[in-house]
């Protein structure tokens, strides 16, 4: 991912996804922050949808 329009897509078709309260993408890390109560394959697919390779990192 490297401009704001992708960025910008990915957040927003995220947000989409039942349960997700708060996403936020940044470029430079390449990383999406996704809040909420959803389900995480919902989330790898629409990743993978938009043409990324999603990386599972668990935060607490």
């Amino acid at each position: 991912m490297r401009c704001n329009h992708c960025r910008s897509n990915l957040e927003e078709a995220l947000s989409k996804i039942d349960g997700v309260k708060n996403v936020s993408v940044s470029l430079d890390d390449k990383r999406a922050i996704v809040l909420g109560d959803f389900n995480k394959q919902d989330l790898i697919d629409c990743i993978r949808e938009m043409g990324f390779e999603p990386k599972e990192s668990l935060s607490e």
